[in-house]
């Protein structure tokens, strides 16, 4: 199938978590997220989930490293985010929605009044089937895609194998609890077979001395 390169980019605790039971996801040190603004300056689009815009409210651009910003991905297969999102703002950068067509028409040509691009992918629930939504991206022209979460959109590109290389940093801390966001969501895999593999090929102590970067590619 032809699709972007995707490349995903988390900060995690210790424990493989990314926000905790309250949403506090306050996990990078600033050199951890100028790492990040510069993979944003090079790559495509940036892609989320739906959930991350309403509890981060993030904007997706670059702002602390020069360059250009991305094309801003929102998937959101039944159109929940809200029309007052920082990410709708297409003054800043341009955004594309993907959803499914079982959304609400109304919401979908509300998001077009506002610049908004909106991807209709055929389905019979919200759930999105991710390597369509990757191939209607790839024939707008995006190549190089880097995927910031949340954890049920991981789950999703993951368990169809959809992930090229994983950039994740590691932060001295420990969050715990089952009700806290883990890095990838979903129902996961099986036994061993069913796993994703991956291979370690870089790895960096960042400047701040307590964080580690590690750099998998997909085998």
């Amino acid at each position: 199938m032809r699709r972007p390169y995707v490349r995903v980019y988390a900060t995690t605790s210790v424990d493989g978590k990314i926000a905790s039971r309250t949403g506090d996801s306050r996990l990078s040190c600033p050199y951890d997220k100028l790492r990040l603004h510069s993979m944003r300056a090079v790559v495509d689009g940036v892609m989320v989930g739906a959930n991350t815009v309403i509890r981060d409210n993030p904007q997706l651009t670059v702002r602390l490293v020069e360059g250009r910003n991305p094309v801003r991905i929102v998937v959101d297969g039944s159109l929940k985010i809200p029309l007052n999102a920082r990410v709708l703002d297409v003054s800043v950068a341009p955004t594309i929605i993907v959803t499914s067509s079982t959304a609400k028409r109304e919401k979908i040509e509300q998001l077009r009044s506002l610049g908004v691009d909106v991807i209709v992918i055929e389905s019979e629930s919200p759930l999105i089937d991710m390597s369509k939504a990757l191939e209607a991206l790839h024939d707008k022209g995006l190549r190089d895609l880097l995927v910031e979460g949340g954890g049920t959109l991981l789950w999703h590109l993951i368990s169809k194998k959809l992930v090229d290389e994983l950039r994740i940093t590691i932060s001295p801390y420990v969050i715990g609890g089952k009700d806290s966001v883990a890095l990838v969501g979903g129902e996961g895999f099986g036994d061993l077979s069913e796993w994703l593999r991956l291979k370690l090929i870089n790895y960096k102590i960042c400047k701040c001395g307590d964080e580690i970067h590690l750099i998998y590619k997909v085998t």
